[in-house]
């Protein structure tokens, strides 16, 4: 038996899979690097946590605002952290209400509702709201005030406008006379042949 072709082998198989774990730690450490850089290069610092209001301005996402009071911020503090929300805290100086503003980005939103579900706040029903009155909104153009003509510019074409509807009451009445006038006249029928 030949034990040292065994050993060697042995040592070139541990050998390679230290290789192969130093590889894979080499490249998340360069993965991380390379979006610390990024984030260095683009002056965010923070990415996500608790923030100012100049580093949110910066993104072009409109803002969102969630109230909530002043004892459930250590909760919340943590659990944005957890979630990866970038937010800022607002309040008035001199706010004796208890209650703040939290101010983050529609990108966050979906991440702000998690964090309030956990922290047993009532999901907001204003999104809910805009859409139906969005929907129940007049239209901006009255029909009475509408173009008489329509077309494509170069070539307008007149619609026939009628003052008024005739009514169906009258329709009646003259379709009843001309009935009426044709049961005196006395009626021929046609005689049909095949």
């Amino acid at each position: 038996m030949d034990v040292s072709g065994e050993v060697a082998d042995l040592l070139a198989k541990e050998s390679l899979q230290a290789a192969e774990t130093a590889a894979k730690l080499a490249g998340s450490g360069l993965k991380n690097v390379a979006a610390l850089l990024l984030a260095l290069s683009k002056d965010d610092y923070k990415v996500v946590g608790k923030t100012n209001s100049k580093r949110l301005a910066r993104d072009p996402a409109p803002a969102e605002v969630i109230r909530l009071k002043k004892e459930d911020i250590p909760q919340f503090e943590k659990l944005a952290k957890e979630y990866g929300i970038l937010y800022f805290i607002a309040q008035k100086k001199g706010n004796e209400s208890g209650i703040v503003d939290i101010v983050s980005n529609q990108n966050y939103a979906a991440l702000l509702n998690a964090a309030m579900e956990a922290m047993h706040y009532p999901i907001p029903e204003k999104a809910v709201q805009e859409e139906s009155a969005a929907k129940k909104a007049p239209s901006r153009a009255q029909p009475e005030r509408s173009s008489p003509e329509r077309g494509s510019g170069s070539n307008p074409q007149r619609t026939d406008t009628t003052p008024e509807k005739p009514s169906v009451r009258g329709r009646l009445a003259a379709l009843q006379a001309a009935s009426d006038g044709m049961k005196s006249a006395p009626v021929k029928q046609k005689e049909h042949t095949r």
